[in-house]
C-alpha cells in the first residue's frame, strides 16, 4: 500500500510541474526591448593612505547633571515577567 502512495505522489507531483512549467514558459518574458549598455564614467579611487584622525568634542554638561543620568539609566533594577513560564516542560 506504502508503495501505490508513493507512486501517487510522485505522478502527482510531476503532473503539478510539468503544468507549471508549462504556464511559466507560456506567459513570455515580457521584455521586447533590450536595454541601453552602460555608460563607463572615470572617477578617481582612493587606494589607501592616512587620513586625518577625527576628534569628537561633545558639550561640557556639568558633573551633576551627568551623575544623575547616569544613576537614572544605570541603577536601574531589571523588571522580571510576573508571569514566567518553567524552564523546562514535563514530557507527555
Amino acid at each position: 500500500m506504502r508503495a501505490y502512495a508513493m507512486l501517487l505522489g510522485l505522478a502527482l507531483t510531476g503532473t503539478y510541474a510539468y503544468a507549471a512549467h508549462v504556464a511559466v514558459a507560456s506567459v513570455g518574458s515580457g521584455r521586447a526591448e533590450t536595454a541601453a549598455p552602460a555608460t563607463f564614467v572615470e572617477t578617481p579611487v582612493w587606494y589607501g593612505g592616512v587620513l586625518e584622525p577625527v576628534t569628537v568634542r561633545a558639550r561640557g554638561e556639568s558633573p551633576a547633571k551627568t551623575a544623575a543620568a547616569r544613576r537614572l539609566l544605570l541603577d536601574q533594577v531589571p523588571a522580571r515577567c510576573s508571569h514566567a513560564s518553567p524552564a523546562h516542560r514535563a514530557a507527555v
